[in-house]
């Protein structure tokens, strides 16, 4: 049996869903077993063409990245050829966030026979052809945790958005992507990487079916961003975050989250839904996990209201004001809220 048909992916889809589709198109031409499409009640219609395309109702051409690193590029399945039971839809009655529809999709796949392995992958992420390969040969040391994958840009030159994940700044609670800018070429070696990541990035996340059984599923009281710090941190010392340096994942930066950064290593212009949301994500995190930081993230989150104000962002200083009052520990109801982290 190989390794790669062991897997199990959930993809959260809000408002994107033919990039979903293509998202798990990609898991599949990889080897994988089974994809789940978790819809978050998109109201534009996504699920009803998700459904339309698995039914084989439509026709559905993946876009694939241009000029795509050398024998790293993606091989999307056939809809149409798919076993029954492949690609699946799960219609979710709200949009509870990320971590909301992860566990939708996770608890959907726990109860597949013959799969062991799972993985998050964004909908806006594709993952090439050799990735469930280089994640299964990781995730075979028992001590490898939640594990990342070499997350590059999906246009040319496919500039590295991440190796592996982030390092947490221990003081201000800000993750930092380790390599970002570089090219794959320029890969340090593993154990550095994974001496220095705190958390693998969203866009990517594969691990084993008993990081479930010991850290539980992602803390849904995270709408958006923190998910992959705060999970990391409850699978405790066991098992440290890893990566998988084989495992390539083309990434559309912001494409979930209405975000927005021309290149990677510079600062993103994120939506004001998205800076909400970043600055409530780690003002909970320090609550749950650095309480005696939770102050600092507050007037971090306080500066960083002042500095969008002086660069002319009001709606976005507007909402990491929002995000910084007492009483927003629970999720905020925006209606444009997405589903997947950037």
């Amino acid at each position: 049996m190989r390794q790669e048909s062991r897997f199990g992916a959930v993809i959260v889809n809000y408002n994107c869903g033919r990039l979903a589709i293509d998202a798990a198109l990609s898991f599949l031409g990889a080897g994988g077993a089974v994809a789940i499409i978790v819809d978050n009640a998109s109201p534009d219609g996504s699920a009803d063409e998700i459904d339309r395309v698995i039914k084989g109702l439509v026709p559905h051409v993946p876009e694939a990245p241009p000029s795509p690193i050398e024998r790293r590029a993606p091989v999307f399945a056939d809809p149409g050829v798919l076993k029954a039971g492949a690609l699946r839809l799960i219609r979710s009655p709200k949009n509870g966030g990320f971590a909301f529809g992860c566990n939708t999709g996770l608890r959907a796949l726990a109860a597949t026979p013959g799969v062991d392995r799972f993985l998050l992958l964004n909908p806006d992420a594709l993952i090439a052809r050799d990735s469930l390969a280089a994640f299964a040969a990781r995730l075979n040391d028992d001590r490898a945790g939640l594990c990342g994958a070499t997350v590059v840009g999906f246009d040319t030159p496919h500039k590295v958005q991440c190796f592996g994940g982030a390092s947490l700044d221990p003081f201000f609670l800000i993750g930092r992507n380790i390599g970002e800018g570089a090219d794959c070429s320029e890969a340090p070696d593993r154990q550095q990487v994974e001496a220095r990541l705190s958390y693998p990035l969203g866009a990517a996340i594969a691990f084993r079916r008993d990081y479930l059984a010991r850290a539980g599923y992602p803390d849904e009281r995270y709408f958006l961003y923190y998910e992959e710090a705060d999970w990391a941190l409850a699978g405790g010392p066991p098992n440290r975050p890893a990566w998988a340096p084989g495992a390539i994942v083309y990434h559309r930066y912001g494409a979930a989250s209405k975000s927005r950064r021309a290149d990677a290593g510079q600062a993103s212009e994120r939506s004001p839904l998205a800076d909400y949301h970043m600055t409530r994500s780690r003002i909970l995190f320090a609550m749950k996990w650095r309480p005696l930081l939770a102050p600092v993230a507050i007037g971090a989150g306080l500066a960083q209201s002042l500095n969008r104000l002086a660069r002319g962002r009001r709606e976005n200083a507007a909402a990491i004001l929002r995000a910084c009052l007492p009483g927003k520990s629970a999720p905020a109801r925006f209606e444009e809220a997405p589903a997947a982290a950037a």
